[in-house]
């Protein structure tokens, strides 16, 4: 539950104007009397509740979408390297995005599957653990991106001359942990090497199968999925080199690489940098690359010295660094976001600036790619 100003930092607007919308929207907003008895009869804000205003606003014409037919922008967040903070930054991206008026799809690439934790569900848990141990069954995992996709590898075979029934119906792969109005996910969990092994053995050009498998269902050649309902699709890769990320990286116009101010992590970059220049070699797509770097704590020695080499990169650095914080360990922990368990703190602010970075980026490139169609 937020109070105003916790509700304001998310939206990015001041109390008052939190006020107007709410008022406006004429969404249910509850008290905080209502929850507790002698506590003051202030607002206070579910996190569904703000994502219904973000739809509001966009509905009202306060924030912009994109030209018509142009989505989704898919942005792969990707570096070779654990620990940079992908998975954070592919979460984070996507509630702030979704706050901003973008209609985001979070899909879960790595089958460590903690960007699927982050978002509220539990992976590892089979329905019947579920009952052992009193979890909704809501809250787990059956279905990932494999149920959707490997249907669409086998029977591809190069052609793509087939209208796909996926095996299950996509309302039962996607999850929408804060309501209809929130950022949707397509889960992970250990099982997604199922998605590898497709790919790695299937017929044609399988670094474009992600790519094909999102244009066929923009098209409504897969029934019960139509991703032309999401303005902005994320995908949260794998922290290592494989034939999913690199499919990821083909179908993307943008990626971006969350660099922890360290040697080895610009080693990852490095890495990236060459996976996408293989991309462009073999199939003349490029998508842009955003550097952000993480885990930024100026009192350290070794920091100077890692901004040093990314100004090589100058052109490529997102305006700001998101800061260290013992809070985001916690996060996962607690199946919660930071951004939304600590909407006011230094590190959610920043993940907001460098999602208003990547909107505009968005904005002028759908605007683009709308002129040209």
């Amino acid at each position: 539950m937020y109070r105003l100003r916790a509700a304001g930092a998310l939206l990015g607007v001041t109390d008052n104007t939190v006020r107007s919308y709410a008022d406006g929207a004429g969404i249910p907003i509850r008290r905080a009397n209502d929850l507790k008895a002698g506590a003051p009869a202030v607002r206070v804000f579910e996190p569904e509740t703000l994502f219904k205003l973000a739809a509001w606003r966009r509905a009202q014409g306060y924030l912009k979408g994109l030209p018509p037919g142009v989505g989704p922008i898919v942005i792969t967040v990707d570096v070779i390297k654990g620990g940079t903070g992908k998975t954070t930054t592919s979460v984070e991206l996507a509630l702030h995005l979704q706050l901003l008026g973008m209609r985001t799809l979070l899909i879960d690439l790595d089958s460590q599957a903690n960007a699927t934790q982050l978002m509220g569900y539990e992976p590892d848990l089979t329905v019947s653990e579920a009952a052992a141990y009193e979890v909704s069954t809501d809250a787990i995992v059956q279905h990932t991106l494999s149920s959707l996709i490997i249907p669409f590898i086998n029977q591809r075979a190069g052609s793509g001359d087939f209208n796909l029934q996926p095996v299950v119906n996509s309302e039962s792969v996607i999850k929408k942990p804060f309501g209809d109005s929130g950022p949707h996910l397509i889960p992970a969990d250990t099982n997604l090497g199922d998605v590898e092994s497709a790919i790695a053995n299937g017929k044609g050009q399988r670094e474009l199968f992600i790519r094909h498998f999102l244009d066929a269902s923009k098209e409504g050649r897969i029934q019960n999925l139509d991703v032309s309902n999401y303005d902005v699709i994320i995908f949260d890769c794998p922290p290592t080199v494989s034939f999913t990320s690199t499919a990821a990286l083909a179908a993307a116009d943008f990626v971006v690489a969350p660099i922890r101010l360290d040697a080895f992590a610009v080693k990852g970059l490095v890495r990236l940098m060459n996976e996408i220049n293989t991309v462009e070699n073999y199939y003349k797509l490029r998508p842009e690359l955003v550097i952000l770097p993480t885990h930024y704590a100026p009192q350290l020695a070794r920091i100077g010295r890692m901004q040093t080499q990314l100004n090589q990169y100058r052109d490529l650095l997102a305006p700001n660094a998101i800061s260290a914080s013992e809070e985001f360990p916690k996060s996962l922990n607690q199946y919660l976001p930071l951004s939304l368990q600590k909407p006011t703190s230094t590190p959610a602010k920043e993940y907001r600036v460098f999602a208003e970075h990547m909107l505009s980026k968005i904005l002028a490139f759908a605007n683009e790619k709308g002129r040209k169609s």
